[in-house]
Protein backbone atom coordinates (compact mmCIF):
# COMPACT_ATOMS: atom_id res chain seq x y z
CA UNK A 1 0.00 0.00 0.00
CA UNK A 2 0.94 3.20 -0.72
CA UNK A 3 -0.50 4.84 2.02
CA UNK A 4 1.70 3.03 4.04
CA UNK A 5 4.01 5.61 3.41
CA UNK A 6 2.33 8.02 5.70
CA UNK A 7 2.60 5.49 9.32
CA UNK A 8 5.68 5.35 10.66
CA UNK A 9 4.26 1.76 11.57
CA UNK A 10 6.35 -1.12 9.72
CA UNK A 11 3.04 -3.06 8.22
CA UNK A 12 3.49 -6.47 6.51
CA UNK A 13 0.20 -8.13 4.76
CA UNK A 14 0.09 -12.18 4.26
CA UNK A 15 -2.58 -14.55 3.42
CA UNK A 16 -1.96 -16.86 6.41
CA UNK A 17 1.05 -17.63 8.67
CA UNK A 18 3.01 -19.66 10.29
CA UNK A 19 4.99 -19.22 13.62
CA UNK A 20 8.18 -20.06 12.15
CA UNK A 21 8.00 -16.57 10.12
CA UNK A 22 6.31 -14.88 13.40
CA UNK A 23 9.05 -15.24 15.26
CA UNK A 24 11.55 -13.90 12.63
CA UNK A 25 9.00 -10.93 12.71
CA UNK A 26 9.67 -10.74 16.32
CA UNK A 27 13.15 -11.04 15.98
CA UNK A 28 13.84 -8.44 13.49
CA UNK A 29 11.39 -6.24 15.37
CA UNK A 30 13.47 -6.36 18.82
CA UNK A 31 16.59 -5.95 17.50
CA UNK A 32 17.94 -8.52 19.85
CA UNK A 33 20.09 -11.56 19.60
CA UNK A 34 19.43 -15.12 21.07
CA UNK A 35 16.06 -16.63 22.74
CA UNK A 36 13.02 -13.89 23.00
CA UNK A 37 10.96 -13.43 26.02
CA UNK A 38 7.33 -12.90 24.43
CA UNK A 39 4.38 -11.81 26.13
CA UNK A 40 1.35 -12.50 23.95
CA UNK A 41 -1.85 -10.28 24.77
CA UNK A 42 -4.40 -11.85 23.71
CA UNK A 43 -8.11 -12.79 25.02
CA UNK A 44 -10.46 -15.71 25.22
CA UNK A 45 -12.30 -15.44 22.03
CA UNK A 46 -12.34 -18.42 20.11
CA UNK A 47 -10.14 -17.32 16.92
CA UNK A 48 -9.66 -20.02 14.73
CA UNK A 49 -6.20 -20.30 13.70
CA UNK A 50 -5.18 -17.93 16.68
CA UNK A 51 -4.11 -20.52 18.95
CA UNK A 52 -2.19 -22.50 16.56
CA UNK A 53 -0.23 -19.70 15.93
CA UNK A 54 0.58 -19.24 19.23
CA UNK A 55 1.68 -22.76 20.26
CA UNK A 56 3.72 -22.58 17.08
CA UNK A 57 5.17 -19.69 18.29
CA UNK A 58 5.74 -21.35 21.69
CA UNK A 59 7.87 -24.06 20.30
CA UNK A 60 10.39 -21.64 19.21
CA UNK A 61 11.06 -19.04 21.91
CA UNK A 62 9.77 -18.53 25.39
CA UNK A 63 6.10 -17.65 25.53
CA UNK A 64 3.79 -15.72 28.66
CA UNK A 65 0.16 -15.61 27.55
CA UNK A 66 -1.89 -12.77 29.13
CA UNK A 67 -5.89 -12.95 28.44
CA UNK A 68 -6.98 -10.22 30.78
CA UNK A 69 -8.85 -8.43 28.40
CA UNK A 70 -12.56 -7.33 28.02
CA UNK A 71 -14.39 -4.61 25.49
CA UNK A 72 -13.87 -0.87 26.41
CA UNK A 73 -10.33 -2.02 28.13
CA UNK A 74 -10.43 -1.60 32.01
CA UNK A 75 -7.08 0.07 33.10
CA UNK A 76 -7.29 -2.49 36.54
CA UNK A 77 -7.16 -5.39 34.25
CA UNK A 78 -3.91 -3.86 32.25
CA UNK A 79 -2.46 -2.93 35.36
CA UNK A 80 -2.97 -6.32 37.00
CA UNK A 81 -1.13 -8.21 33.46
CA UNK A 82 1.53 -5.46 34.06
CA UNK A 83 2.39 -6.77 37.92
CA UNK A 84 1.79 -10.36 36.97
CA UNK A 85 5.65 -11.96 37.80
CA UNK A 86 5.68 -13.54 34.46
CA UNK A 87 5.66 -9.83 32.79
CA UNK A 88 8.80 -8.67 34.51
CA UNK A 89 11.37 -9.97 31.95
CA UNK A 90 9.99 -9.48 28.34
CA UNK A 91 11.65 -8.42 25.57
CA UNK A 92 8.92 -8.32 23.24
CA UNK A 93 5.33 -7.91 22.94
CA UNK A 94 2.80 -9.46 20.70
CA UNK A 95 -1.06 -7.98 20.82
CA UNK A 96 -3.24 -10.35 18.46
CA UNK A 97 -6.97 -9.88 18.88
CA UNK A 98 -9.74 -7.59 18.18
CA UNK A 99 -9.29 -3.64 18.94
CA UNK A 100 -9.64 -4.37 22.85
CA UNK A 101 -7.24 -6.61 22.95
CA UNK A 102 -4.42 -4.32 20.63
CA UNK A 103 -5.12 -1.18 22.80
CA UNK A 104 -4.68 -3.38 26.15
CA UNK A 105 -1.25 -4.49 24.74
CA UNK A 106 0.19 -0.97 23.74
CA UNK A 107 -0.49 0.04 27.55
CA UNK A 108 1.73 -2.85 28.45
CA UNK A 109 4.05 -1.67 26.12
CA UNK A 110 3.88 1.86 27.30
CA UNK A 111 3.98 1.18 30.95
CA UNK A 112 6.99 -1.32 30.42
CA UNK A 113 9.35 1.88 29.75
CA UNK A 114 7.11 4.38 31.75
CA UNK A 115 6.17 2.97 34.68
CA UNK A 116 3.63 3.96 36.75
CA UNK A 117 -0.04 3.46 36.94
CA UNK A 118 -2.36 3.44 33.87
CA UNK A 119 -4.77 5.38 36.14
CA UNK A 120 -2.33 8.11 35.96
CA UNK A 121 -1.46 8.42 32.23
CA UNK A 122 -5.30 8.73 31.72
CA UNK A 123 -5.31 11.36 33.90
CA UNK A 124 -2.58 13.46 32.18
CA UNK A 125 0.66 12.00 33.03
CA UNK A 126 2.93 12.81 29.78
CA UNK A 127 4.07 10.11 28.49
CA UNK A 128 8.44 10.33 27.82
CA UNK A 129 9.87 7.00 26.22
CA UNK A 130 9.29 4.70 23.84
CA UNK A 131 6.83 1.40 24.18
CA UNK A 132 9.23 -1.83 24.69
CA UNK A 133 9.23 -3.29 20.77
CA UNK A 134 5.56 -3.96 19.87
CA UNK A 135 4.09 -6.29 17.64
CA UNK A 136 0.47 -5.88 16.49
CA UNK A 137 -1.83 -8.70 14.63
CA UNK A 138 -5.56 -7.74 13.95
CA UNK A 139 -7.60 -10.45 14.32
CA UNK A 140 -11.05 -7.61 12.86
CA UNK A 141 -10.87 -5.60 10.12
CA UNK A 142 -12.11 -2.45 11.38
CA UNK A 143 -10.13 -0.59 14.64
CA UNK A 144 -7.14 -0.26 12.81
CA UNK A 145 -5.37 0.04 16.18
CA UNK A 146 -2.60 -1.78 14.73
CA UNK A 147 -1.13 1.28 13.33
CA UNK A 148 -2.26 4.13 15.48
CA UNK A 149 -0.62 5.50 18.71
CA UNK A 150 -4.00 5.99 20.65
CA UNK A 151 -5.25 3.74 22.71
CA UNK A 152 -9.09 3.28 24.55
CA UNK A 153 -9.11 2.48 27.97
CA UNK A 154 -12.14 2.61 31.16
CA UNK A 155 -11.20 3.69 34.04
CA UNK A 156 -12.28 2.86 38.04
CA UNK A 157 -15.57 5.02 37.44
CA UNK A 158 -16.26 3.19 33.82
CA UNK A 159 -15.35 6.96 31.91
CA UNK A 160 -13.37 5.58 28.69
CA UNK A 161 -10.40 7.88 27.97
CA UNK A 162 -8.53 8.18 24.70
CA UNK A 163 -4.79 7.83 25.50
CA UNK A 164 -2.25 8.89 22.54
CA UNK A 165 1.32 9.34 21.37
CA UNK A 166 3.82 8.78 19.30
CA UNK A 167 5.71 6.90 21.70
CA UNK A 168 3.03 3.90 22.25
CA UNK A 169 2.91 3.13 18.37
CA UNK A 170 3.51 -0.41 17.42
CA UNK A 171 6.79 -1.35 15.66
CA UNK A 172 5.05 -3.69 13.45
CA UNK A 173 1.78 -4.53 12.33
CA UNK A 174 1.22 -8.08 10.89
CA UNK A 175 -1.83 -8.07 8.57
CA UNK A 176 -2.94 -12.22 8.08
CA UNK A 177 -6.47 -12.74 6.33
CA UNK A 178 -6.71 -16.30 7.52
CA UNK A 179 -7.33 -15.11 10.98
CA UNK A 180 -10.63 -13.51 9.74
CA UNK A 181 -11.76 -16.97 9.36
CA UNK A 182 -14.27 -17.00 12.11
CA UNK A 183 -15.30 -13.71 12.40
CA UNK A 184 -19.31 -14.12 12.71
CA UNK A 185 -21.40 -11.49 10.68
CA UNK A 186 -22.53 -9.07 13.11
CA UNK A 187 -19.39 -8.47 14.29
CA UNK A 188 -17.58 -8.23 10.63
CA UNK A 189 -20.91 -5.54 10.15
CA UNK A 190 -20.15 -3.81 13.22
CA UNK A 191 -16.14 -3.68 12.62
CA UNK A 192 -16.24 -2.97 9.09
CA UNK A 193 -18.59 0.25 9.60
CA UNK A 194 -16.05 1.45 11.98
CA UNK A 195 -13.14 1.36 9.21
CA UNK A 196 -15.90 3.14 7.61
CA UNK A 197 -16.71 5.65 10.30
CA UNK A 198 -12.90 6.02 10.65
CA UNK A 199 -12.42 7.10 7.11
CA UNK A 200 -15.31 9.55 6.90
CA UNK A 201 -13.78 11.20 10.10
CA UNK A 202 -10.91 11.69 9.09
CA UNK A 203 -12.53 13.73 6.04
CA UNK A 204 -14.72 15.99 7.64
CA UNK A 205 -11.66 17.05 10.15
CA UNK A 206 -10.44 20.24 10.84
CA UNK A 207 -6.58 18.31 10.64
CA UNK A 208 -7.39 16.80 7.66
CA UNK A 209 -4.63 17.28 4.51
CA UNK A 210 -4.67 16.26 1.22
CA UNK A 211 -2.54 13.42 1.84
CA UNK A 212 -4.98 11.85 4.99
CA UNK A 213 -8.09 12.99 2.21
CA UNK A 214 -6.56 10.76 -0.24
CA UNK A 215 -6.15 8.08 2.27
CA UNK A 216 -9.04 8.35 4.00
CA UNK A 217 -10.89 7.93 0.57
CA UNK A 218 -9.32 5.06 -0.87
CA UNK A 219 -10.07 3.19 2.19
CA UNK A 220 -13.74 3.97 2.21
CA UNK A 221 -14.26 2.70 -1.46
CA UNK A 222 -12.83 0.12 -0.73
CA UNK A 223 -14.98 -0.83 2.69
CA UNK A 224 -18.19 0.32 0.74
CA UNK A 225 -17.16 -2.31 -2.20
CA UNK A 226 -15.76 -4.99 0.14
CA UNK A 227 -18.21 -4.96 3.14
CA UNK A 228 -21.57 -5.94 1.85
CA UNK A 229 -19.66 -9.06 -0.09
CA UNK A 230 -17.78 -9.89 2.86
CA UNK A 231 -20.93 -9.93 5.24
CA UNK A 232 -22.93 -11.96 2.61
CA UNK A 233 -20.14 -14.47 2.03
CA UNK A 234 -19.76 -14.96 6.12
CA UNK A 235 -23.71 -15.15 6.45
CA UNK A 236 -23.64 -17.87 3.69
CA UNK A 237 -20.10 -19.72 4.90
CA UNK A 238 -18.69 -18.76 1.63
CA UNK A 239 -15.44 -18.69 0.73
CA UNK A 240 -13.77 -15.04 1.14
CA UNK A 241 -10.41 -14.94 1.95
CA UNK A 242 -9.37 -12.60 -0.77
CA UNK A 243 -11.83 -10.33 0.77
CA UNK A 244 -11.25 -10.77 4.17
CA UNK A 245 -7.34 -9.97 3.02
CA UNK A 246 -9.00 -6.32 1.24
CA UNK A 247 -11.20 -5.36 4.81
CA UNK A 248 -7.67 -5.92 6.48
CA UNK A 249 -5.74 -3.31 4.21
CA UNK A 250 -8.70 -0.70 4.00
CA UNK A 251 -9.47 -1.09 7.79
CA UNK A 252 -5.47 -0.79 8.06
CA UNK A 253 -5.43 2.16 5.52
CA UNK A 254 -8.55 4.12 7.57
CA UNK A 255 -5.98 3.64 10.59
CA UNK A 256 -3.31 5.59 8.42
CA UNK A 257 -5.44 8.23 8.08
CA UNK A 258 -7.16 8.47 11.61
CA UNK A 259 -3.93 8.32 13.16
CA UNK A 260 -2.99 11.69 11.62
CA UNK A 261 -6.24 13.72 11.98
CA UNK A 262 -8.14 12.04 14.62
CA UNK A 263 -11.93 10.95 15.00
CA UNK A 264 -14.35 13.43 15.31
CA UNK A 265 -18.31 14.03 16.39
CA UNK A 266 -19.52 10.72 15.64
CA UNK A 267 -16.74 8.93 17.83
CA UNK A 268 -17.23 11.48 20.41
CA UNK A 269 -20.91 10.41 20.44
CA UNK A 270 -20.42 6.83 20.52
CA UNK A 271 -18.04 6.60 23.74
CA UNK A 272 -21.44 8.05 25.64
CA UNK A 273 -23.27 4.96 24.02
CA UNK A 274 -20.59 2.99 24.95
CA UNK A 275 -19.99 3.99 28.57
CA UNK A 276 -23.76 4.53 29.42
CA UNK A 277 -25.49 1.56 27.63
CA UNK A 278 -22.54 -0.75 26.72
CA UNK A 279 -23.21 -0.49 23.11
CA UNK A 280 -20.92 -2.55 20.79
CA UNK A 281 -18.28 0.32 19.59
CA UNK A 282 -19.19 -0.24 16.26
CA UNK A 283 -22.60 -0.16 16.30
CA UNK A 284 -22.33 3.38 18.49
CA UNK A 285 -19.93 4.79 15.50
CA UNK A 286 -22.65 3.73 12.87
CA UNK A 287 -25.77 4.98 14.76
CA UNK A 288 -25.13 8.84 13.53
CA UNK A 289 -23.43 8.34 10.76
CA UNK A 290 -25.63 9.78 8.71
CA UNK A 291 -27.20 12.59 10.69
CA UNK A 292 -23.23 13.48 10.83
CA UNK A 293 -22.83 12.98 7.16
CA UNK A 294 -25.78 15.60 6.48
CA UNK A 295 -24.12 17.86 8.81
CA UNK A 296 -20.56 17.57 7.60
CA UNK A 297 -21.87 18.17 4.02
CA UNK A 298 -22.74 21.69 4.88
CA UNK A 299 -18.91 22.54 4.68
CA UNK A 300 -17.83 22.94 1.27
CA UNK A 301 -14.42 21.14 1.18
CA UNK A 302 -16.63 18.35 2.68
CA UNK A 303 -19.09 17.97 0.11
CA UNK A 304 -16.58 18.29 -3.18
CA UNK A 305 -14.56 16.04 -1.06
CA UNK A 306 -17.34 13.38 -0.16
CA UNK A 307 -18.19 13.96 -3.96
CA UNK A 308 -15.05 12.79 -4.98
CA UNK A 309 -15.24 9.84 -2.76
CA UNK A 310 -19.24 9.51 -4.57
CA UNK A 311 -17.42 9.88 -8.24
CA UNK A 312 -15.52 6.49 -7.42
CA UNK A 313 -18.86 4.75 -6.59
CA UNK A 314 -20.74 6.13 -9.48
CA UNK A 315 -18.45 7.11 -12.22
CA UNK A 316 -21.23 7.71 -14.28
CA UNK A 317 -22.39 10.53 -12.27
CA UNK A 318 -20.93 14.43 -12.74
CA UNK A 319 -22.87 16.60 -10.34
CA UNK A 320 -20.92 17.34 -6.97
CA UNK A 321 -24.68 17.23 -5.56
CA UNK A 322 -25.92 13.93 -7.61
CA UNK A 323 -22.42 12.54 -6.50
CA UNK A 324 -22.88 13.58 -2.64
CA UNK A 325 -26.63 12.00 -2.61
CA UNK A 326 -25.68 9.26 -4.53
CA UNK A 327 -23.13 8.39 -1.90
CA UNK A 328 -25.05 8.81 0.91
CA UNK A 329 -27.99 6.81 -0.46
CA UNK A 330 -24.67 4.00 -0.94
CA UNK A 331 -24.03 4.37 2.94
CA UNK A 332 -28.13 4.05 3.70
CA UNK A 333 -27.95 1.38 2.04
CA UNK A 334 -25.13 -0.38 3.69
CA UNK A 335 -26.88 0.56 6.84
CA UNK A 336 -29.79 -1.41 6.48
CA UNK A 337 -28.24 -4.45 4.18
CA UNK A 338 -26.75 -4.89 7.69
CA UNK A 339 -29.38 -4.16 9.72
CA UNK A 340 -27.80 -1.17 11.92
CA UNK A 341 -30.16 0.42 14.61
CA UNK A 342 -30.83 3.82 13.35
CA UNK A 343 -33.11 4.80 16.53
CA UNK A 344 -32.79 4.70 20.27
CA UNK A 345 -36.07 2.26 20.14
CA UNK A 346 -33.71 -0.11 18.28
CA UNK A 347 -31.03 -0.30 20.35
CA UNK A 348 -33.75 -0.77 23.35
CA UNK A 349 -33.42 1.87 24.75
CA UNK A 350 -36.15 3.91 26.09
CA UNK A 351 -35.07 7.52 26.50
CA UNK A 352 -36.23 10.70 26.84
CA UNK A 353 -35.26 14.09 25.89
CA UNK A 354 -33.87 15.09 29.51
CA UNK A 355 -31.83 12.00 29.48
CA UNK A 356 -29.92 12.54 26.15
CA UNK A 357 -28.95 16.13 27.55
CA UNK A 358 -27.95 14.90 30.51
CA UNK A 359 -25.72 12.03 28.86
CA UNK A 360 -24.60 13.28 25.90
CA UNK A 361 -23.39 16.55 27.90
CA UNK A 362 -20.11 14.86 28.57
CA UNK A 363 -19.36 15.12 24.96
CA UNK A 364 -18.57 18.78 25.32
CA UNK A 365 -15.41 18.34 26.84
CA UNK A 366 -14.27 15.75 24.37
CA UNK A 367 -11.75 16.73 21.88
CA UNK A 368 -13.28 14.21 19.08
CA UNK A 369 -16.22 16.61 19.01
CA UNK A 370 -14.29 19.76 18.00
CA UNK A 371 -12.22 17.93 15.19
CA UNK A 372 -15.53 18.12 13.29
CA UNK A 373 -15.94 20.68 10.72
CA UNK A 374 -18.24 22.51 10.04
CA UNK A 375 -17.79 22.86 14.00
CA UNK A 376 -21.08 20.76 15.82
CA UNK A 377 -22.81 23.22 18.58
CA UNK A 378 -24.30 21.26 21.50
CA UNK A 379 -27.73 22.60 20.75
CA UNK A 380 -27.21 20.85 17.03
CA UNK A 381 -26.09 18.01 19.12
CA UNK A 382 -28.65 17.52 21.35
CA UNK A 383 -31.17 17.77 18.39
CA UNK A 384 -29.89 15.74 16.23
CA UNK A 385 -30.31 12.50 18.96
CA UNK A 386 -33.55 13.92 19.79
CA UNK A 387 -34.54 13.04 15.93
CA UNK A 388 -33.48 9.32 17.10
CA UNK A 389 -36.06 8.96 19.80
Amino acid sequence: MISSLLSPVHILSFTSMQGSALERILRYTAMKPGLLHVSVVTDDAPIQGKQVLIDELAALTPVEVFSQVQPNPRAIDIESMFHDDRFSNTDIILGIGGGSVLDSAKALAMLMTNRGSLESYLQGKPITTRSLPLVLIPTTAGTGSEVTKVGVYSDSTGRKHTLGSPLMSAHTAVLIASLLDSVPPKLCAATGLDALDHALESIWNKNSTDNTRECARDAAHTVLQTIPKLYDATVNNQERSSLQEEMLKASNEAGIAFNLTGTAAGHAISFILSESWHIPHGLSCAFTMLEVFDWAVRDTQNREELAKLGKLMHPEQEKTDDLVFALKSDIASLLSHLEIPRTFKDLSLNLDRNTIRKEFSRVETDAKLHNQTPPLPMEDLYSLLEAKL
